[in-house]
């Protein structure tokens, strides 16, 4: 059976937490549950929490009651049976037969429940207050409700089109919906309300169905405005994200997996010798981008042994082993001198002109890096060299993909592979879609659209082209920049039972020229069983499992520091649930299939991105995209009585009025076309 199927939709997860009697009594009467619990029980619960003292028991009991709000919050069905609590999710499959309807209002609802909770924040409710407020910014007298288009105007013109002659239709469109991107540069300003565009796209984010949460890594963010109204209306928002490092859905889509590759030599969509030549090429840039003069000799690198890539394991062990103790040290120095447990950012602190890239290699964490992946790039160069691989690709590969040393080798340059373009070439959207008024226009499908234009590429590209990457060049010893040219494009639907969005999102270059070629948004998979993450868990759930994690490590061995690991947030929470007892995968496997899009901005895109082919770096502009979009869907969608009849109803106070009633605690679909 497989990992996920344990966890599916419908399987009991049970734990016994880390408590002494007297502790375990305690948390049994907190969590006696009612069949019917009412819908005090979860801020009870979390009232509860909060009266517990951060020692080190209260810690458990702390956490386990806000761990048991937030699952119950989203569904989860949480009992005591005994000296276990039992876990159920809800997922799609349930036993009750939930209508699809019914299953999407009761995710709608969890998401709402913890969204509305940050907008009761004061922080929160600052930030709303001062952008909406009509004030004097940059020379212009403005507010962020200048922003939202009047809908009941845009229906009356609508109306107006529709009365037109056929032909007529597409240019009066046109002067009314000129469609435009901006790119939320760092302290740059609208022109029109003199406000911070990235205040501008953080108080629309905030009409999304789930709460607002800053991610680490790359993050564009990204307007789409009404260039033809007055103060150029936002019509939608993106954001363009580092991608998730292991998605396999995605890796097998494009062919970074064994198997996936295996089945494209097999069929003939890929030779032999091209993918010989690739591999072997990704080996050698690897093992250049690793300093290696301190771990190993010139010979060694050239004809490794196993004996070679046994030292260098065991000499990233000792790394390893060192840097515990210093995490540890700085801890009880901290705590001795009774100070707030910092981050160890060691002594390399930020990547500048002057940064001796050579001394930062040196750092303990970088040592074991630099050792665990020099020793698993020579042990694959040493399995190719032993087959053949540069001399008979054929005959190498068919027995390179029989045995398990050759299987892991080329796991580990597939796995190369993968970080290369995931690095520079591929990025996630993770927020995508309309605003009121738009969002009945189908605006989503042309937010999504527009993220494949010319306009988008260079600002991506103009951002994150040429800067020194910091986790590579504390690898290599030296200044590493990489290039920043987007080719693919993924996301991931809400629900598992696709998204009106994403669903058949196609232009075909046949019936619009001007785009040079076809774009389009594909299903690449679907994860029946659901997947890991923490949309479920809150922000105050998560500080109490770091702090467990700390409590019991005598350390802060997640710093959120570059080359630690990705996700700081999922790392730090799965530590907190172990220091608990509690198997980390059965919380943070959600049992809510989700469906992956996604989009080659150029053909064959994969394989360039296997190196086994070239692209010609051609995109669509903005303009020509819109056009395509108002004569596929637009001039089709104004015709409709229905729709026209909803926009009349929205007018520039709707978005405050929504965020409003979220606050006061009624329950209103998002605005925001997800």
């Amino acid at each position: 059976m497989a990992d996920n199927d344990l966890y599916g939709p419908g399987r009991l997860r049970a734990f016994s937490p880390f408590l002494a009697p007297g502790e375990r009594k305690r948390l049994h009467a907190a969590l006696t549950i009612p069949t019917d619990a009412p819908p005090s029980f979860v801020a009870e619960l979390r009232a509860l929490a909060r009266r517990y003292i951060d020692d080190g028991d209260s810690l458990k009991l702390r956490a386990v009651c806000l761990l048991v709000a937030d699952l119950h919050e989203h569904g989860w069905r949480v009992e005591v049976e005994g000296e276990k609590i039992v876990m159920e999710p809800p997922g799609l499959d349930r036993s009750d037969n939930e209508s699809v309807d019914q299953v999407k209002e009761r995710v709608r609802r969890a998401l709402h429940a913890a969204r509305s909770r940050q907008l009761e924040e004061p922080s929160v409710r600052q930030f709303l207050s001062r952008v909406e407020r009509r004030t004097l910014r940059n020379g212009i007298k403005a507010s962020v409700l200048d922003l939202v288009d009047d809908g009941a105007a845009l229906a009356r013109e609508f109306k107006r089109i529709q009365s037109l002659a056929e032909a007529d239709r597409g240019a009066a469109l046109a002067q009314l919906i000129q469609p435009e991107i901006e790119v939320c540069d760092s302290g740059s300003r609208c022109a029109d309300t003199g406000l911070v565009l990235t205040d501008i796209w953080r108080y629309f984010r905030h009409t999304w169905a789930h709460e607002y949460r800053a991610i680490p890594g790359r993050q564009m963010l990204i307007l789409v405005r009404n260039a033809a109204r007055p103060n150029r209306p936002v019509m939608g928002i993106a954001m363009l994200a580092s991608p998730v490092m292991r998605l396999g859905t995605r890796d097998r889509w494009i062919g970074w997996l064994r198997e996936s590759a295996e089945e494209r030599l097999v069929d003939g969509r890929w030779q032999p010798a091209a993918f010989a030549d690739a591999l072997l090429n990704r080996l050698d840039a690897s093992i250049a981008s690793v300093r290696w003069d301190d771990l190993a000799t010139a010979a060694e690198i050239s004809n490794p042994t196993d004996t070679i890539a046994l030292r260098l394991e065991q000499r990233a062990a000792g790394a390893a082993f060192a840097r515990e103790a210093q995490l540890k040290a700085f801890y009880e120095a901290q705590r001795d001198n009774g100070k707030k447990v910092r981050p160890h950012r060691g002594e390399f602190k930020s990547g500048d002109a002057d940064t001796d890239w050579r001394n930062a290699s040196d750092d303990l964490l970088f040592v074991r890096k630099r050792a665990e992946s020099l020793a698993q790039l020579l042990r694959a160069r040493h399995v190719f060299s032993a087959a053949g691989l540069a001399d008979d690709p054929r005959r190498a590969l068919q027995s390179l993909l029989r045995s398990k040393d050759g299987q892991r080798a080329l796991d580990v340059v597939l796995a190369e592979t993968r970080k290369a373009g995931l690095s520079s070439q591929v990025a996630d959207v993770s927020i995508c879609g309309a605003v009121h008024p738009y969002n009945g226009l189908l605006v989503g499908k042309l937010v999504a659209m527009l993220l494949t234009s010319r306009e988008v590429r260079d600002a991506y590209a103009a951002r994150y082209g040429g800067q020194v990457s910091v986790i590579a060049s504390q690898m290599a010893g030296f200044a590493v920049t990489k290039p920043a040219q987007l080719r693919i494009l993924t996301t991931t639907s809400l629900y598992g039972i696709g998204s009106s969005q994403y669903n058949r999102l196609a232009l075909r270059a046949a019936d619009f020229p001007e785009l040079g070629h076809d774009i389009k948004w594909s299903a690449i998979g679907k994860s029946l069983t659901g997947g890991f993450g923490t949309l479920h868990l809150s922000g105050e759930t998560t500080q109490a499992l770091r702090n467990m994690a700390i409590f019991r490590h005598d350390a802060r061995r997640v710093n959120n520091r570059f080359g630690e690991g990705t996700s700081p947030r999922l790392r730090q929470i799965r530590e907190g649930l172990d220091a608990l007892g509690l198997k980390s995968d059965a919380v943070l496997h959600h049992a809510t299939p989700r469906i992956f899009y996604g989009c080659e901005l150029e053909p064959r895109v994969r394989d360039a991105l296997l190196g086994m082919a070239t692209v010609d770096d051609v995109a669509p502009s903005c303009a020509a995209i819109a056009a395509a979009w108002q004569q596929r869907w637009l001039s089709n969608r104004i015709m409709r009585p229905e729709t026209i009849a909803a926009l009349a109803t929205l007018g520039p106070t709707s978005v405050k009025a929504s965020l409003q009633a979220d606050v006061d605690g009624q329950f209103l679909l998002p605005i925001a076309q997800d």
